[in-house]
């Protein structure tokens, strides 16, 4: 059973379709990223999580009991903000103590008690008498976060926490969140927009786009298996090339010619290619699927190297085919050998790297 459950949510600000039949679970002691790039509904899925604004349709349940139109202070749940949150007029230990107080039911050395412990863990002991006006960026998150460290939420939600952060406080407080949910061991729920936190921290990463979720599972299978273009060409770094294409059938074998290349497509897809029965197709290919050499892999695409990028362990070639795509191209690092900007180069596909797309609706055909 999950812990939080969002059912069919629609918001609309305006004519703006914010948030469009949206759906989600998440299992007890379960992390789910929603990602996604800006103005996609991911922010105004968690206001309505929390109950700072009301959906025009759906619900929410958390343990299986509905809280939609519940106000925010009864449905217990932790929040951590982009910018914080924090009362200017309280000192360290007013702000994280003030939900356990204004909530009741929790005697004044209980409440101590759990400042003082979430403090020790999060290194803020020392400051719990200064005034948050007198803390530095990573030092109020830190306050924020323990603020919902010393509630027992029934489940916790973030909301681009760290995007305020340099990079250094950013891998240090991924930790901090990281060991909280694992102290608690209920179902969170974190927004952001930068792949690299959704896929450091997600058990399940929820690829939102236009106020629908258009992908939710494990990492590695949003790379490997996107369920559509966007998701192909959004996640990975650099994601996945699409191309349009043609099929071509020779005898039950398929081909898609794609910029002047033909690509040969594994005798696996034959069956769902004679469903399909359209000639024009998207193909997406991984950018670690290619190969140096005009003989390797399932066909050959031509081009102009641009930009040669080199990275740890790996080094990332962009090419311009000949009829002006670009691709991006991953290599082990000294793979590339000497390549630079303006020289030509042609490289193999591996044909288990490409996956293919309904030309029509964007969705992945499943061979």
């Amino acid at each position: 059973m999950p812990g939080l459950e969002v059912r069919n949510l629609v918001r609309r600000l305006g004519d703006h379709l914010a948030v469009d039949d949206l759906s989600f679970s998440v299992a007890e002691g379960e992390f789910l990223v929603l990602l996604g790039p800006s103005g996609c509904g991911k922010t105004t899925t968690l206001r309505i999580i929390c109950g700072l604004e009301q959906p025009d349709s759906g619900e929410v349940l958390i343990d299986d009991r509905p809280v939609t139109s519940l106000p925010s202070r009864d449905r217990n749940l932790g929040m951590v903000f982009q910018e914080y949150g924090l009362y200017p007029s309280m000192d360290v230990f007013g702000n994280m103590a003030y939900g356990l107080q204004a909530r009741g039911g929790v005697g004044r050395k209980e409440i101590e008690e759990r400042v003082r412990a979430a403090a020790e863990k999060l290194d803020l002991t020392p400051l719990l008498k200064s005034p948050i006006t007198d803390l530095s960026g990573g030092e109020q998150q830190r306050v924020a976060l323990g603020r919902a460290m010393v509630k027992d939420a029934d489940a916790y939600l973030f909301d681009e926490p760290l995007s305020n952060l340099d990079p250094k406080l950013r891998y240090r407080l991924r930790r901090d969140i990281m060991a909280l949910h694992r102290e608690k061991g209920k179902p969170s729920v974190y927004v952001t927009h930068d792949q690299s936190e959704a896929f450091a921290m997600g058990d399940v990463v929820a690829v939102v786009a236009n106020g629908k979720v258009q992908q939710a599972g494990p990492p590695g299978e949003l790379v490997e298996r996107p369920a559509n273009t966007f998701v192909a060409g959004f996640v990975g770094t650099p994601p996945m090339n699409l191309l349009d294409a043609r099929l071509q059938n020779s005898d039950g074998s398929y081909v898609a010619v794609a910029d002047d290349a033909s690509l040969a497509l594994p005798d696996s897809w034959r069956p769902a290619l004679a469903r399909y029965g359209k000639e024009k197709v998207t193909v997406g290919i991984r950018p670690e699927a290619f190969v140096l050499g005009p003989e390797n892999g399932a066909g050959t695409l031509e081009g102009e190297v641009t930009d040669v990028e080199p990275l740890i362990g790996e080094t990332v070639v962009r090419l311009m085919t000949r009829e002006k795509k670009p691709l991006a191209v991953v290599f082990r690092a000294g793979e590339e050998g000497d390549l630079g900007p303006g020289d030509p180069v042609r490289v193999g596909v591996a044909a288990d790297g490409m996956r293919l797309f309904d030309a029509d609706s964007a969705q992945a055909l499943v061979p």
